[in-house]
């Protein structure tokens, strides 16, 4: 038969047992769908930064920043220091811009000081024209003193006067690229090369650069474009961008390899798919890992203040000791408020972009760069799919407590790992995608689950909620699946108990009176089976049938049906004396009780069906039943039951074979637990049996003396009398050689 097909018999259809496997694992189809949904959208934000997972992965990006920071000792960059055009220099200095000759006058201050290189993070790409003679001071000159004022001003310009200063110093100079507008003003220096074909690099249509007297005075330059994230904060910066063709270095990688004395870097394109992404730049040993754009990670430590800060004023004054910068690479620029240079980070809104530009120099020549590599996109979708798989298993089935402990645990161990990867390896893998997926597969089954339990809830107690005490059902929720009420054959022990005469008893009474008693009898009498973990079978009239051990399995059934037994004969006894108060009859019990196989489930038929037990272990506890009026006692037990209940001390009845059964058993009748028994009653017991002993040896005189001794002792004991009546029969007969004393009763 194929597996797609089934068998029917009746009404009965059964699977193959690969459909129902189908069945099993189909369960698990809408969370890999919604997980697999989530992959490709993460898969889709490596084209496009401003997608709402690269958003939250910024959140997390900069938490990360700010604990390395929190742990980190943040020590000031050693080779890298800022000549800060501040508010307190331009107070001192007047309004900007200054003055291409005191921009002069800073670089012959840095090269006196000793600094290795100077870069400017600024752009002078318009000619200065210096008016030596201004309008309100013509008064004070004479018409021949002008004239050759205005002769000398056409000689002396301020562009000329920086110009010459740059070639005493290495320096580099910034220019603006522009991705929207064909603009090309000045002249740009010598490009790092040609990049492949099928490269996606950043690409710049147009340029603002230097001045081409300063920009051929300069060692070189360098864009000092940044682009911000979809939020406004700046995490990457490139390194290279692409004008016309070529590759042109950023400010901080064009003053790196001015300050190491490098012309040309290595940069390591490698094929993904059918394009040419940029891996990384080489320029020390260590080299600076980009991504595909040629972009790095900006790796900040702090807010402002990583490096040493010198104000402009201060080096114009000439505070700086001759030699205090040598070998320092010295990046020029502002962080005056006003004038809007002041760029959003991780960890301030109004950081000195000429910082940004520090901190990337530092880090190329440390060779520290995190990065995200360019196959992060592939094992991120490997991993992603293996945990898929992982938390299906860890969560599926589950209780909801599980699973929420699980999906905890599995958080912070993702979270652990990825900043462990970050600070040990300096890896950046985004982390948002694959928590996001963690988080559907435990909401799928959480709120599955809880609607699993709900409805596994109900259905035990609407099975189970009218058969067991309440602390059964509770107890079997804490393991569902391990209760049904399909039929099973176990060890159980089942209990009968009847009011005696009630035939007679019920003519007496009216409806209603007959309706109170039972109430008031059934009441209490339940609580007790239920109080000691007993199973309510049914209500026949004034017959209460309870088994122990089902559902729920409890190796002490035995002594817990005979404790409830006893404690029924004690309630019944003290119901009888409130009954007669308000004038209604005395009542009493019988009640049997036998242990063994049973097949115990729901039974019945289509229309109505209950939880019961069956099997000749049950009928022989309802025979015990009717057998406690013959034997005067108010419990009889079967042998199996006896020797079950080890706490319970027990009377030797008889040994009987029942109406239909030719197999005998040994009934008894349980006295009370061992340890309130009186010696008194133990001595008398002890002789009681030895009775019995010398009966089955058929010695009848010895046997009847010893037994009408306890009936003087006991005279409401039938039992005394039963046997002195036996021993009077058997006495008069002949017995067979293979006599074993079973008594074999011929009505129920």
């Amino acid at each position: 038969m194929k597996s797609n097909e089934v068998t029917r018999s009746g009404n009965d259809i059964s699977l193959e047992d690969t459909d129902i496997k189908l069945l099993a694992y189909s369960k698990h189809i809408p969370v890999v769908l919604v997980a697999l949904i989530m992959m490709f959208w993460q898969l889709t934000t490596q084209v496009g930064d401003r997608s709402f997972l690269n958003r939250l992965d910024y959140i997390f990006y900069d938490w990360r920043l700010q604990l390395d920071a929190y742990f980190s000792s943040n020590e000031p960059g050693k080779d890298v220091v800022i000549i800060d055009i501040d508010e307190a220099s331009i107070l001192k200095e007047g309004r900007w811009p200054w003055s291409r000759i005191k921009i002069a006058a800073l670089v012959e201050r840095l090269r006196e000081a000793e600094a290795t290189v100077v870069a400017f993070d600024m752009v002078l790409s318009e000619a200065e024209s210096v008016n030596l003679v201004p309008q309100y001071d013509r008064g004070l000159f004479t018409p021949e003193e002008l004239v050759i004022l205005e002769r000398a001003a056409k000689s002396w310009r301020a562009d000329d006067i920086l110009a010459e200063q740059l070639t005493t110093l290495d320096s580099v100079l910034g220019f603006f690229l522009h991705t929207e507008i064909s603009v090309q003003t000045g002249i740009l220096s010598e490009p790092l090369g040609s990049p492949p074909p099928d490269h996606v690099l950043i690409e710049a249509r147009g340029y603002t650069a230097s001045l081409p007297d300063l920009e051929q005075a300069s060692t070189g330059s360098g864009f000092v474009t940044t682009f911000p994230d979809a939020d406004g904060v700046i995490r990457r910066t490139p390194l290279v961008m692409a004008v016309n063709e070529y590759i042109y270095p950023s400010l901080s990688l064009a003053a790196v390899m001015t300050y190491l004395l490098i012309d040309e870097v290595e940069q390591d394109f490698v094929q993904v798919g059918e394009v040419k992404a940029l891996s990384q730049i080489r320029l020390t040993d260590e080299p600076a890992k980009t991504d595909a754009l040629g972009r790095v990670l900006i790796p900040y430590q702090m807010g402002r203040g990583q490096f040493r800060y010198i104000s402009a004023w201060r080096l114009l004054a000439g505070d700086l000791a001759p030699g205090e910068l040598s070998g320092k690479l010295a990046f020029v620029g502002t962080s005056a408020i006003g004038l809007a240079d002041l760029v959003s980070t991780p960890f301030e809104t109004s950081f000195p972009g000429v910082e940004v530009h520090a901190v990337v120099a530092q880090s190329l020549l440390s060779g520290e760069f995190p990065y995200r590599p360019v196959w992060e996109p592939g094992a991120l979708l490997v991993f992603q799919c293996v945990l898929l798989i992982l938390l299906i298993l860890l969560f599926s089935g589950r209780r909801p407590v599980v699973m929420v402990v699980s999906a905890l645990i599995v958080t912070l161990v993702l979270v652990g790992a990825n900043t462990m990867i970050w600070s040990q390896w300096h890896l950046e893998f985004p982390l948002v995608s694959t928590l996001m997926i963690t988080q559907g597969v435990f909401g799928w089954y959480l709120v599955t689950g809880f609607i699993r339990e709900y409805t596994t809830e109900r259905r035990l107690r609407g099975m189970f909620a009218q058969y067991v005490p309440p602390e059964h059902i509770s107890h079997m929720l804490d393991n569902p699946e391990q209760y049904s009420m399909e039929g099973e054959s176990k060890e159980l022990t089942v209990l009968f108990s009847d009011i005696r005469s009630f035939t007679t008893i019920s003519e007496q009474l009216s409806a209603s009176q007959l309706k109170k008693l039972l109430n008031i009898y059934f009441t209490p009498i339940t609580e007790a089976i239920f109080q000691n973990d007993g199973t309510i079978d049914k209500y026949v009239g004034d017959m209460v049938m309870a088994f122990w051990g089902a559902p729920v399995a409890d190796p002490l059934h035995h002594e817990k049906a005979v404790m409830t037994a006893i404690q029924m004969q004690a309630i019944t006894r003290k119901i009888s004396t409130d009954l007669t108060k308000e004038g209604l009859p005395h009542i009493r019990i019988g009640i049997g009780l036998n242990t063994g196989i049973m097949n115990v489930g729901d039974m019945g038929s289509e229309y109505r069906k209950a939880y019961t037990v069956l099997g000749d272990a049950v009928n022989l506890g309802s025979r015990l039943e009717g057998l406690t009026k013959f034997y005067g006692v108010d419990i009889l037990v079967g042998e199996d039951t006896a020797r079950g209940a080890e706490s319970i001390t027990f009377r030797f009845c008889d040994r009987l074979a029942v109406k239909g059964k030719d197999e005998a058993i040994n009934a008894y009748e349980p006295i009370g637990e061992k340890a309130q028994l009186t010696q008194t009653i133990l001595e008398r017991l002890e002789r009681y049996h030895e009775a019995i002993r010398l009966y089955r040896d058929r010695q009848w005189q010895q046997a009847d003396e010893l037994l009408l001794t306890l009936q003087l002792e006991e005279p409401d004991c039938r039992l005394y009398q039963l046997y002195r009546e036996r021993i009077g029969e058997l006495r008069e007969r002949s017995l067979p050689d293979d006599w074993d004393g079973v008594y074999r009763h011929t009505t129920k």
